[in-house]
């Protein structure tokens, strides 16, 4: 039973995992394009705009999937049909007032709140009615994760984000055109038309939710139908649990992805005290902020779905009294975090210029600059996707608070490196990716702590031998199918093509060493193969390729 639940459990993140990917790749691919459309100034704006934009999206609605998954899957466990539902419309009126409180404040506040880059006010107001939309998606989103199916948010991810993508690019071009030669007016109104395109994809994913909706409702209202629970809460107790669950989360959220706003507040008054102008500003946060962080944040995001599937998974298995069944499942989670992790922070340390290449081609010291970054930063993806699951652990646990309290220690962490880094080190943006990995190791050791203490499991050291033994093999093989050429025929690799063509076989060759050299040193049983992403495949490949027998 243990292990049917813990495949189930693999299975439904390895779907959000494969629907994260995909969006992810989607997400950076259509940015190259945007960025020749807005400019480095474009970059900047887009940037301080959708970071704010995030901030308020997360004290709005954000985090709703996660306390509605949580609350109605305690219900659902012990087949309160009724209460449920209950939970899920009293959702719908929560994120109604609470998304329509956030749209009015990023749409008249945004003059306040981007005193310092005004030209970013516009790409922010246009985020507005996203803001008040998300909420009613991760309603539907968090409806269907509690009933242990992510099908339907993993098909809308996918859509929403290639919506994203199409409407992002067509209306930035379109916004641009009359402003060709001023770099200051296209940046402005490329980073409004590439906010248009968020919206879009907001929409497409709403429509796709509720058509699912609509194909599950006569089961559902099947189900409430038959329950015959007098256990009925009233919709002034189920508001009370969804404020005392998504009130510590959204805290958590906040915190935790407050060091981007943080940062960014820091280093630009830092910098207009000592003297560069906001276009100067703007093309130095962009280097970091739109094109090394989404590169990062790709590998996290697929963390984040096996966070997203953990929290109901464990919030059931708590409410069912099975101990064991948690310990399992939070190492099981674990392992597959690391299983991606790992080798996601070497190949982009060791890939970093030619990524940053291949997306951004322009004058070589922004590239340099950036791919430096973009190096430094790789760690901080292992601390990122550990300190994520970790955060849901917490969370499926019923200690939601205590990832706030770690999560704000982490957030003090995080500014004292930023401020010293940027003000007395003259470090610059690079202080910003030196505290974006304090701030992760910081929330991961504290979270590793909690859970130790709450639920007695600690993730046993030894467990990292396989992960990183193949990674650093594979960086051995990357590194040599990339540099070797790179370095020894400069005249011919430096050209565009021939480094993206280099580029993309050093990853394909990288991740089937990977996935060799991880099965040779993991000794993996055919049951454990099968529960790693792609798995099943690779068992039939392997022996068929005589690696496996």
């Amino acid at each position: 039973m243990a292990q049917s639940k813990r495949g189930q459990i693999v299975r439904q993140a390895a779907f959000l995992m494969t629907a994260q990917m995909v969006s992810s790749v989607v997400g950076l691919l259509y940015r190259s394009p945007l960025h020749r459309l807005m400019g480095d100034l474009g970059d900047g704006y887009y940037q301080y705009a959708y970071e704010w934009y995030t901030i308020i999206l997360l004290i709005a609605s954000y985090s709703i999937p996660s306390g509605v998954s949580k609350v109605m899957a305690e219900r659902l466990a012990v087949r309160e049909y009724k209460n449920a539902f209950k939970v899920f419309k009293a959702a719908l009126i929560y994120v109604t007032v609470a998304g329509g409180i956030g749209a009015l404040v990023a749409f008249f506040g945004a003059p306040l709140i981007l005193t310092k880059q005004p030209d970013a006010v516009l790409a922010l107001r246009v985020l507005a009615p996203t803001i008040f939309l998300s909420g009613f998606l991760g309603v539907f989103r968090g409806f269907f994760q509690a009933h242990n199916t992510m099908k339907p948010t993993a098909v809308s991810q996918i859509a929403e984000q290639i919506l994203n993508a199409v409407f992002s690019v067509l209306m930035a071009y379109i916004l641009t055109r009359p402003y060709l030669g001023d770099s200051n007016m296209q940046g402005k109104f490329g980073a409004a038309g590439g906010t248009i395109g968020t919206g879009a994809g907001v929409v497409t994913g709403l429509l796709i939710m509720l058509l699912a909706y609509s194909i599950n409702r006569r089961k559902v209202h099947g189900r409430i139908a038959r329950d015959r629970h007098r256990n009925d809460e009233t919709y002034g107790e189920v508001f009370r649990v969804i404020l005392m669950m998504c009130t510590p989360i959204i805290l958590a959220t906040f915190v935790y992805n407050a060091t981007a706003v943080v940062d960014q507040v820091i280093f630009t008054n830092l910098m207009s005290a000592q003297g560069y102008t906001p276009g100067n500003i703007s093309i130095l946060y962009g280097l970091y902020g739109y094109r090394v962080r989404p590169i990062i944040n790709i590998p996290i995001a697929l963390a984040s779905a096996t966070s997203t599937a953990l929290i109901p998974a464990v919030a059931t298995s708590v409410a069912e009294g099975a101990k064991r069944d948690v310990m399992a499942k939070i190492d099981e989670s674990l392992k597959m975090t690391l299983f991606i992790a790992i080798p996601s922070a070497a190949g982009i340390a060791i890939l970093s210029y030619p990524v940053i290449y291949v997306l951004y081609p322009g004058r070589a010291i922004t590239v340099a600059v950036a791919a430096e970054m973009l190096s430094l930063g790789a760690i901080s993806v292992i601390f990122y996707s550990v300190s994520t699951v970790t955060n849901g652990v917490l969370q499926g646990l019923g200690h939601p608070s205590v990832p706030v309290r770690n999560a704000a220690i982490a957030l003090a962490v995080n500014m004292a490196v930023t401020y010293i880094s940027v003000r007395f080190l003259g470090w610059h943006v690079y202080g910003i990716v030196v505290a974006m990995t304090f701030y992760p190791l910081t929330v991961m050791v504290l979270n590793s702590l909690a859970i130790r203490k709450y639920c007695g499991y600690s993730y046993k050291l030894r467990k990292l031998g396989a992960p990183l033994l193949a990674a650093i093999v594979m960086s051995v093989f990357v590194a040599a199918v990339y540099w070797a050429p790179k370095l020894l025929l400069p005249q011919v690799f430096d050209r565009y093509l021939t480094s993206a063509v280099l580029m993309a076989a050093s990853v394909l060759i990288g991740i089937i060493v990977y996935f060799i050299a991880y099965d040779r040193f993991a000794q993996l049983s055919d049951e454990e193969m099968k529960r790693i992403p792609g798995g099943t495949r690779l068992l039939v490949i392997f022996r068929r390729l005589g690696i496996r027998k």
